[in-house]
This record gives structure tokens, sequence and C-alpha cells, in this order.
């Protein structure tokens, strides 16, 4: 099912690790972990920027916060009305710093049936895995 929804032969290599989320004997969850040394830090000024841009052009934002541990991830959804001009399709663009951090552990994949979506499945597999 996993790999029906988000694509086949890419997700598992001899180097991952899976977590399964298990309810009532079936298989509710599924995360794909992979050792890394280092990762590319997201630069916070280009969420900042695109909620901007985004008040300024009249657009419907919804947002809401993810925490993990010291992390928190912002989450926004725009609902755009008329034609996007090629300047405002690079401002839902994701900018990574240039040098990379220390890391341990890298997600290749994450996903829920989606019967038991929000229902903070996918949090307790990042918290497994942290």
């Amino acid at each position: 099912m996993m790999e029906i929804e988000i694509g086949s032969g890419w997700i598992l290599h001899e180097r991952c690790k899976v977590y399964l989320f298990v309810s009532l004997n079936r298989v509710a969850g599924c995360l794909v972990a992979e050792p890394i040394e280092k990762a590319f830090k997201v630069l916070s000024d280009s969420v900042a920027g695109t909620v901007h841009s985004a008040k300024k052009r009249g657009v419907k934002t919804r947002s809401a916060t993810l925490q993990f541990g010291n992390v928190v991830f912002q989450r926004e959804v725009e609902r755009k009305v008329g034609k996007v001009s090629d300047s405002e399709k690079m401002e839902g663009a994701i900018f990574c710093d240039s040098e990379p951090t220390a890391a341990a552990c890298g997600i290749r994949a994450i996903w829920v049936t989606p019967s038991n979506r929000r229902k903070g499945i996918a949090i307790q597999l990042l918290d497994a895995v942290r």
C-alpha cells in the first residue's frame, strides 16, 4: 500500500531501518529511516517571505506548527485564485543553507494508512526513530 501511494523502487536500500506502527494486528503506519552524516538546514526566511507575499496578494493561508523536541516546523497551505507569474512560482521553493550540519538520521519515507491519518501516528513513529 505504501509503495502504491508514494512510489516504488526508491524507498528501501540495505542500510535503511523500517519502523512499523501496528494497531489491531494491522500495519497502520510505516517510517523508513537511513543513517546519514550531514544534512542541510532549511532556511526559515523562505517561509516568512512566502507568508508576507501571500498576504500582499490577498491569498488565503492556513498555518499549523509541528514540534519535534526543540525543532519547530511551520506548515502553510495557500489557496490561490487567478494566474500565477513565474516569480510567484519560486516563492514556494524551499531554500537550504549552503553549509552542511551534522546529522545522524534521515527520513526517506513516512506513511500512514488513510483511515488512521490525523491520529498522531506519524509523530509517534518519528519519536521512536529519535
